[in-house]
This record gives C-alpha cells, sequence and structure tokens, in this order.
C-alpha cells in the first residue's frame, strides 16, 4: 500500500478539492471494467498515493455501499483505510396488548405482517412522527436536513452533522409499516447523542429495542431465544386474533397457488384487485398495464399475473428477480436513481417485462417471465 503523503488537516478543509475527489469517485463508480488511466493520474496527483486503476476501481466500487462517498474519499487520503465507523440499529413500536418480552412483541409483530393482516396490525398503533421530528431537530441544533419526510413515504426523517468529514453523524429513521413500527440508524453518535434520541422516542412508543432480526423472531432454532413452545404459542396467540383461523391457517400458502385458503378455482381480475397487490402502468389508456403479486410471495418461482386492458387478458407470470427495500433502503434508493432501472434488470435477469410496486409492507422491484416462456 502506497504511503500517504496528502496532509488531511489541510484536504478535509479544502472543500473544492473534496468535491473534486467526490465527483472522480461517483464518475469511477459508474464506469464497467477498468478505469481510465486520466481518471487514476488525477487521484494520483491529489492524493499522492501512486496506485494503479486495479486499487481505484476496488474503492470506487464501495461507493453508496457499504461506504459514502465521503468515506471513500477519507480512504483515497488516508493510504486506502476507511475511517472507523459506529452504526447502530433501533426499532421503535407501540402497542396496547401485554407480552413477555420484547422478542416476543417483534415475532407477533412479523407474524402479523408476513400474513399480510392489517387488523392484526392495527393492534399496533400508528403514530404521528411530525411532534417528533420537531423534538428532534430543537435537541440537534445547526445539524442539515438531509430529506423532506413530508415528500419521502418511507424516510420519515433524516439529519447529519457533516462538520467532521468523512466521519459525519447522521440519524436516519425508516416509515416501517405505516408508522406502525420505525426503523432507527444511527451513525457515529456518541452514547449521550445516541440516549437523547432513545429518550425521545420512549416519549412517543412503549417499546424501543435493538434486540430485532426478522428470520430471528420467526425461526425455530436455538439463536432466535423463542423454542418450540414459545413458537407455538405465538402461533396460538395470533390464531386468536383470527376469527376465521381454523382451516386457513393449516392452509397451503406456497407458491403453487394464490396464498390464501379463500382462493378461487380459477383466478380472475377482481379476485386478484380484491386480494393481492397491484402496480399500474399508462393507467386511464388503452395500454394500461396491471401488475399483480401476493405480498406474502414475492421470491423467484412465486406466481403473478399481468392484465392488459388493450386485449382483455390475464396472463400469468413467474418472477425470476426481486429485489426488496427492507432488505436495504440504501441500496434500493440508489437504484431508483438509476435511468430504467427495470429495464436493466429485465435484460440481467432474462426477464420478459418487470413493475415496481409501493405496499404498505415494503417496495419491491419485481422482474418477471410469462409462464410457459423459457
Amino acid at each position: 500500500m502506497a504511503k500517504k503523503t496528502a496532509d488531511w488537516s489541510k484536504v478535509s478543509a479544502d472543500r473544492e478539492m473534496l468535491a473534486r475527489a467526490e465527483a472522480l469517485v461517483k464518475e469511477g463508480a459508474g464506469i464497467k471494467g477498468e478505469l481510465p488511466q486520466e481518471l487514476c493520474d488525477e487521484l494520483n496527483a491529489m492524493t499522492g498515493n501512486g496506485w494503479k486503476a486495479a486499487k481505484y476501481r476496488e474503492l470506487c466500487d464501495t461507493y453508496d455501499w457499504p461506504w459514502t462517498v465521503e468515506e471513500v474519499v477519507y480512504a483515497l487520503f488516508h493510504g486506502g483505510k476507511y475511517p472507523d465507523k459506529k452504526e447502530e440499529e433501533f426499532y421503535a413500536w407501540k402497542i396496547g396488548e401485554s407480552f413477555e418480552s420484547d422478542q416476543d412483541a417483534i415475532a407477533f409483530f412479523q407474524l402479523c405482517t408476513y400474513q399480510h393482516d392489517k387488523e392484526k396490525c392495527s393492534r399496533y398503533e400508528q403514530v404521528d412522527v411530525r411532534p417528533l421530528n420537531k423534538e428532534l431537530l430543537a435537541a440537534f441544533p445547526g445539524w442539515k436536513i438531509e430529506d423532506d419526510w413530508e415528500v419521502y413515504n418511507f424516510i420519515t426523517f433524516c439529519i447529519s452533522d457533516r462538520t467532521n468529514y468523512g466521519l459525519e453523524k447522521i440519524l436516519k429513521i425508516y416509515n416501517g409499516y405505516d408508522l406502525r413500527m420505525l426503523h432507527v440508524r444511527f451513525c457515529n453518535f456518541e452514547e449521550q447523542e445516541k440516549e437523547n434520541v432513545l429518550g425521545l422516542l420512549k416519549k412517543y412508543y412503549n417499546h424501543v429495542s435493538s434486540d430485532f432480526d426478522m428470520n430471528k423472531a420467526l425461526k425455530q432454532n436455538t439463536s432466535t431465544g423463542l423454542d418450540d413452545e414459545d413458537m407455538a404459542a405465538l402461533m396460538s396467540l395470533l390464531s386468536a386474533y383470527d376469527a376465521d383461523a381454523g382451516e386457513a391457517g393449516a392452509g397451503d400458502t406456497g407458491a403453487g397457488d394464490a396464498g390464501t385458503s379463500d382462493a378461487p378455482g380459477e383466478i380472475t381480475r377482481e379476485y386478484l384487485e380484491k386480494n393481492w397487490e397491484v402496480s399500474a402502468y399508462d393507467e386511464d389508456t388503452d395500454e394500461e398495464t396491471d401488475y399483480y403479486i401476493d405480498g406474502q410471495n414475492t421470491r423467484p418461482g412465486d406466481k403473478a399475473y399481468m392484465y392488459v386492458t388493450g386485449d382483455g387478458e390475464l396472463r400469468e407470470l413467474e418472477i425470476v428477480h426481486t429485489v426488496a427495500r427492507s432488505d436495504d433502503p440504501d441500496e434500493y434508493d440508489r437504484l431508483l436513481e438509476e435511468d430504467d432501472v427495470l429495464v436493466r434488470l429485465i435484460d440481467e435477469y432474462g426477464a420478459d417485462t418487470g413493475a415496481e410496486f409501493i405496499t404498505d409492507r415494503d417496495c419491491f422491484l419485481i422482474c418477471f417471465k410469462e409462464a410457459g416462456s423459457k
């Protein structure tokens, strides 16, 4: 690794140089294959590194995930060493029922949402985040507002302190499940700053916990903290809230059916409109195309449908690739900034068509093949 020759105290104060370095990193990230020599030469002259294209390729490829552009630039001037980043995640929700532990409450919530039952989810109360946002702004005067929570559906709050380049402090709060559960992310927060935020969250939500893992909450293994008996009790509790559970709870909800026990023998558009998630393109025209997915079955191989108004035909589809926002919100948002991202994904995965879905539970980019096509 080349020796660092740049004086970071001077570089970090030179906003013009940093802006140019950021632009070069972003340019490099958008180039496939080996980076142009002139780009590497400019970065070498700027940083004093003397690196070859492969090294810059390695760093540029980390831009936007898992590192920010500022953190990549920091690494350029520190011999390729990224800053020490401290990231923590918490979850906040409000529920009236009494549960033995936060993990029990989370497991119950996940069981509700996986069944896509709005009535069960409604036992978790919605909270107006605007008063909370105002208190958070007051707690961190001078911090920059990064997003407008009135505009962005999933980002309800985001502020940052960027005075220490490459070590920015960022607080980002995601709107989970229609404001019934918040996902809170801290980056480089001091302990007291984090406790101040958690204290404000507790004014509005009666559960604030870092102990959350969707897989742990649903799987029956030793890492969950829930044994088979505990999981059975949770399933029983869930069924007790569902007057129509019975056979419906034991039915096959795999990819081979419509995902519910009351599915008709023949799938109709009317049934899909009532029971499935829909994404409409070219609405109110003769070319309108409606895509339908079962919100609980969005994996490759699961069924979907497409209705084309022009020919009045309901076509069966098969999911070949899914990108879910809940898996990585930052990466999902980055993809949406890409021109014609669906066109690229359709081509990349050999699909026939694709659509974006915005549901109460999540957002998806999904590629489909028509049933029977190769």
